[in-house]
């Protein structure tokens, strides 16, 4: 199976850098090559023939800002709204080329690396999880092993498409999240015939392993925060079925050290870097002399400099934007639908939460089309298509699908569109980003 899978992943990858290749040389935005005149001491090194035709293309839009993150020679962001862009990203890739070589293209290439080694990995470690979870008996192996082949081909072929052929922070999240939601799998006893429980032998996989891949993937993508209601579930279970020690011990643990590292990344560090002389967010505190303000850094950045907020997006100029997000809202919401309700299981019900917390979220605070890009740290919609895939696979179902079957086939048809299409429009650093 790995090796099957394997080849896949290459043979997807090499396609999606060929039309990178292919794309024209010349960019939209002037971005990239105003990055390359300021950080290269040689225009020949940014002419020469595979920096022109290929790395320059990848130093599109967010890229920009973590190459400068990754080459500043003092190790902070020079700018305020870059610390926007994951400092656990770019401080893995610092820890990787030991700060010795400040050279960009050497800095690019060796986090591009990274970006398909976590990718891939993710892939991997999704393959077990996903087989983790759909056997919970002998009966159901081969039905596991199915979906978890099919989920893994699914997961390379995710909507993210262009941007994890650059930099992005994205493939670290997803890979702490798979990691994150197997320990946490392997933990705890499904109550087929009993109660919810998390035996004691499992208490550090759990309050230790998992808790620590939650909060890394909290602290290079702000959206992973959604998996701390692991937590919050199970804390109502163990509540719930009165094992209140094994409830403080377990979940309430972690999700408290969870939350602690988020508090000092998102307020304190800040606040003491840039308060009180900055003004503005700083001064906002909740009680006086608190570190504590109404908004973090994070948030602040994201309102101030690209108008994040509460239906701040729902404008009409905005209406292709959320044209574009569509196939993934349907099929995030149907996912979570089809586990609740048509094909309950009792072990997703976290992971139901999870997946429409993250639609709403999105729809409601955030810029709409970026589901396209951060929604694959959720493995449920994965799971719903390749549970339908595997259980419609004989050749009248799939030549007259109905209902979720109808859905699935569409939206596998729209990922064959956009992959393509949004891969090229990314090297050429064009919208929509």
């Amino acid at each position: 199976m790995l090796v099957g899978l394997t080849l896949y992943f290459v043979l997807f990858r090499s396609l999606q850098y060929l039309l990178v290749f292919l794309t024209p040389v010349r960019q939209f935005d002037t971005s990239t090559s105003l990055l390359l005149n300021e950080l290269c001491t040689s225009p020949n090194e940014i002419n020469s023939y595979w920096n022109k035709f290929f790395w320059n293309k990848l130093l599109s839009w967010d890229a920009v800002f973590f190459i400068k993150n990754m080459t500043s020679k003092d190790e902070k962001p020079q700018f305020e709204h870059e610390y926007a862009f994951s400092q656990l990203w770019a401080s893995l890739i610092r820890l990787i080329v030991k700060n010795n070589d400040k050279n960009i293209y050497h800095v690019f290439k060796v986090a591009v690396v990274m970006e398909n080694v976590l990718f891939y990995s993710s892939a991997i470690v999704l393959y077990f999880l996903t087989k983790r979870t759909f056997s919970q008996n002998k009966k159901h192996s081969r039905f596991a092993k199915s979906i978890a082949k099919k989920t893994s081909l699914l997961f390379s072929l995710t909507s993210a498409a262009g941007f994890l052929t650059s930099i992005y922070s994205e493939p670290l999240s997803f890979f702490l999240a798979f990691v994150g939601i197997w320990c946490r799998e392997c933990t705890i006893s499904i109550p087929v015939s009993g109660q919810f429980d998390c035996p004691w032998r499992n208490w550090f996989s759990y309050s230790i392993i998992s808790m620590s891949c939650f909060t890394l993937a909290s602290l290079n993508r702000s959206n992973c925060i959604l998996l701390g209601i692991y937590f919050v579930f199970d804390l109502i279970e163990l509540t719930k079925n009165r094992k209140f020690v094994k409830a403080i011990c377990f979940p309430l643990l972690s999700g408290l050290l969870m939350f602690s590292a988020l508090i000092y990344q998102q307020y304190y560090l800040p606040y003491n870097t840039f308060c009180p002389q900055r003004g503005e967010w700083c001064t906002s505190q909740l009680l006086p002399r608190l570190f504590v303000t109404k908004t973090s850094l994070y948030s602040y950045i994201q309102g101030h400099y690209w108008g994040v907020g509460f239906l701040k997006y729902w404008t009409p100029n905005n209406i292709p934007n959320f044209l574009l997000a569509i196939p993934n809202i349907i099929i995030l919401t149907y996912s979570s639908i089809y586990f609740s309700k048509i094909y309950p299981s009792y072990n997703l019900k976290p992971l139901v939460w999870i997946t429409r917390s993250l639609v709403i979220m999105v729809c409601l605070f955030a810029h709409v089309q970026i589901l396209n890009r951060i929604a694959s740290f959720i493995p449920l919609h994965l799971w719903y298509l390749a549970d339908r895939l595997v259980k419609t696979s004989g050749p009248e179902q799939m030549g007259n699908p109905k209902g979720d079957d109808k859905i699935v086939k569409l939206y596998i048809y729209w990922l064959a569109f956009w992959i393509p299409l949004q891969t090229v429009l990314f090297a050429a650093f064009l919208p929509p980003a």
